[in-house]
């Protein structure tokens, strides 16, 4: 590589270096990729916590149902292997009638992912129709 190229590159690299705002960025960057881990644990906890204050209420009961018929072994790593109560899911899905957004704000808070795809995955198309077509 060309000395010149090379000493102008790095003249340039130790100008932006020097930017305070840059600095500040690199350094929140770098915090982040650390306590990553950390911070990802404490927002799961704080879910928590705000999904258990209200852990007798009808619409938190109804999202673990939820939970429970479409992951009988409560594994989270068996939610994609274990078998579908799909009649447990239609009677479900007329208690949920007319609160699906409660509900499925419940299920997210809990298990970080949308009861409706969830249901999406779990269920046929015609049968996620029909469950679709209930709870609206």
């Amino acid at each position: 590589m060309n000395p010149v190229l090379l000493a102008s590159l790095l003249n340039g690299t130790k100008n932006i270096l020097s930017n305070r705002k840059v600095q500040i960025a690199l350094l929140l960057i770098i915090v982040y990729f650390i306590f990553k881990k950390k911070i990802r644990k404490t927002i799961l906890k704080w879910r928590q916590r705000q999904f258990d204050k209200n852990d007798g209420d009808l619409i938190n009961q109804l999202a673990l149902k939820y939970r429970s018929a479409v992951n009988p072994s409560s594994f989270n790593w068996m939610i994609n292997f274990d078998g579908t109560t799909d009649s447990q899911i239609e009677i479900l899905a007329h208690q949920t009638r007319g609160k699906l957004q409660l509900v499925s704000d419940a299920y997210k808070l809990k298990f970080n992912e949308s009861l409706v795809d969830r249901m999406r995955k779990e269920l046929s198309a015609k049968k996620f129709q029909n469950w679709s077509n209930i709870v609206n």
